[in-house]
C-alpha cells in the first residue's frame, strides 16, 4: 500500500505508538523491507501506556526492527510538563526533539508519520473554518521540520481502512492511545464530523481541497510529467510549486535514477539555492553515491561519475590558449580554419544545453540531435564543446567522427578516454 519509493541503503525512522495506524504502517515498512528505526515514547499520559509500550517493545524484538524508545519520565525537570502547560503542545516539542536526536543518531534519510486521511481531512477543515489561505491546503505527502524529511505515506487511506488492514494481515494494536488522543488532543471536528461522514461526503470534501490545490496540482503535473517523460526537470515550473511540493518533486525525480540516494533537507534546500542563483551552469554532489544535480541554464538534470562530465563554461577573451579538465586549445594564430573569426571574441565555450541548435548544411538542427546522428558515445557528449560568439550564436561545434584524423592548425584536444572514444 505504501507507494512512497525508499533508499535500500538508507534508514529511516518510524513515529511508533502502538496504535492501529502507525502499526498498520510498521508492518507495510517491514514487507517493503525498508531499513527502519522504531521511535517511541511513553507519556504516562493513560492507563495502559506502560503496557503499550512494552508491547511495542516486544514486538519489535520479535520482528529483529531496531527500537529506540523515551520514557518521559526519566527527562530532566526542565523538559518535563509543567502545570497549566498544554499537552499537546509540550509532547510535540519532546516527541520532535527525540525524533532529531535519532534522525542524526542514525543518519536517517526520513521521519516517516502515521497521518491518514483522516487527518488529511480535519486539517482542510481547520484550514476552511479559519478562513485560512494557503498556498496548499490539507497536507503534504513530504515536508521538512527542524531539518528532518517527513515523510506521510499513508493519506490516501482512512482509518476504517488501516483498521480492515490490521484486521486482514493479523497486525497487533491497541486502541488507548487513539481514545486518549480524541479526548484531549484532537479537534472536535474527528469526533463530531469526520466520524460521521459517508464515503461520498469525503469525496466531495477532498474534491474541494484539491480544488482549492488547483494552481499547484496543475504545476504538480507538469511536473509529473516531466518526471515521467524524460531526466530533465524545468527550473520555473519546480521552483513555483510551495516548499512541500518542491520537496517531493525533487525526491520523485531523484528516485527515477537508481544509483541515486534520497536527497536529505540540506541538499533540498541547496538545490533550490541552485536553482535561484544567477549562475547559468552549476552542479551539486550528493552526500552519497556518485550521484549530482545539474543545473543548465533553465533545466535540471542527473549527472553521474566523472565530475568532468558535468556542465561547464569557460571565455576565451582573445585568440591564445586555454587548459581545461575537459580540454586543451591553442587558438594563438587564430581559428578561421574552424570558422572562428577574431570579431567572435571573447568566445565562450561550453558543454551542450537541451535547447541548443547549429546551422549544419543550411538547416538549423539541435545540437544533441546531431550527437546521435554523429553515433557519439554518450559517455563523452557532456564533455564536448560548443563555441558561441559574443552575440551568443553558436558558430562551431567540433565534428564527431570514429578513427578520425585533425586536420586543423589551430589545437583543440579533448580529454576523452581513448577506449570510450
Amino acid at each position: 500500500m505504501i507507494t512512497y519509493k525508499f533508499d535500500p541503503t538508507a534508514n529511516y525512522l518510524a513515529a511508533v505508538s502502538y496504535g492501529p495506524d502507525s502499526m498498520a504502517m510498521l508492518d507495510m515498512l517491514i514487507k517493503k523491507g525498508t531499513n527502519v528505526v522504531v521511535c517511541a515514547l511513553n507519556y504516562h499520559s493513560f492507563e495502559g501506556s506502560d503496557a503499550d509500550f512494552f508491547a511495542l517493545q516486544i514486538y519489535c524484538e520479535a520482528k529483529k526492527i531496531r527500537f529506540e524508545g523515551l520514557d518521559t519520565a526519566e527527562l530532566p525537570e526542565e523538559e518535563k510538563m509543567k502545570e497549566g502547560q498544554s499537552f499537546s503542545d509540550w509532547s510535540r516539542t519532546v516527541r520532535y526533539a527525540f525524533f532529531k536526536k535519532m534522525y542524526d543518531k542514525y543518519n536517517a534519510a526520513g521521519l516517516l508519520i502515521g497521518h491518514n486521511q483522516d487527518d488529511l481531512i480535519e486539517t482542510y477543515l481547520m484550514q476552511r473554518n479559519r478562513n485560512l489561505k494557503s498556498a496548499h491546503y490539507g497536507l503534504s505527502e513530504t515536508t521538512v521540520r527542524m531539518g528532518m524529511l517527513v515523510i506521510r505515506p499513508l493519506l490516501n487511506y482512512s482509518r476504517e481502512d488501516l483498521l480492515a488492514y490490521n484486521a486482514e494481515n493479523h497486525v497487533p494494536y491497541s486502541m488507548l492511545f487513539s481514545r486518549f488522543q480524541d479526548e484531549h488532543m484532537r479537534n472536535p471536528l474527528r469526533q463530531d464530523v469526520i466520524a460521521h461522514m459517508s464515503e461520498i461526503d469525503r469525496d466531495n470534501l477532498i474534491r474541494e481541497m484539491e480544488a482549492k490545490n488547483s494552481e499547484t496540482r496543475e504545476l504538480i503535473s507538469d511536473v509529473a510529467e516531466d518526471i515521467a517523460s524524460g531526466d530533465e526537470l524545468e527550473i520555473r515550473v519546480l521552483i513555483a510549486l510551495p516548499p512541500d511540493e518542491f520537496a517531493g518533486a525533487l525526491l520523485r525525480f531523484v528516485q527515477t535514477f537508481s544509483n541515486c540516494p534520497s536527497l536529505t533537507p540540506e541538499e533540498i534546500a541547496n538545490i533550490r539555492k541552485m536553482c535561484l542563483a544567477p549562475q547559468p551552469n552549476l552542479s551539486l554532489k550528493l552526500r552519497k553515491g556518485e550521484c549530482y544535480i545539474v543545473k543548465e541554464y533553465d533545466i535540471l538534470t542527473v549527472g553521474r561519475g566523472d565530475p568532468k562530465s558535468l556542465p561547464y563554461t569557460y571565455v576565451l577573451e582573445a585568440p591564445g590558449e586555454l587548459h581545461t579538465e575537459q580540454f586543451d586549445l591553442d587558438f594563438s594564430m587564430g581559428a578561421e580554419d574552424r570558422g572562428i573569426k577574431p570579431e567572435d571574441y571573447p568566445l565562450t565555450i561550453r558543454s551542450a544545453l537541451p535547447a541548443d541548435t547549429y546551422v549544419v548544411h543550411g538547416y538549423l538542427e539541435k545540437v544533441r540531435a546531431l550527437y546521435s546522428t554523429w553515433k557519439m558515445p554518450v559517455a563523452i557528449r557532456a564533455l564536448w564543446p560548443v563555441f558561441i560568439s559574443k552575440t551568443g550564436k553558436i558558430i562551431y561545434v567540433p565534428r564527431y567522427r570514429t578513427q578520425f584524423r585533425e586536420y586543423h592548425t589551430s589545437v583543440l584536444k579533448l580529454h576523452i578516454d581513448p577506449d570510450i572514444a
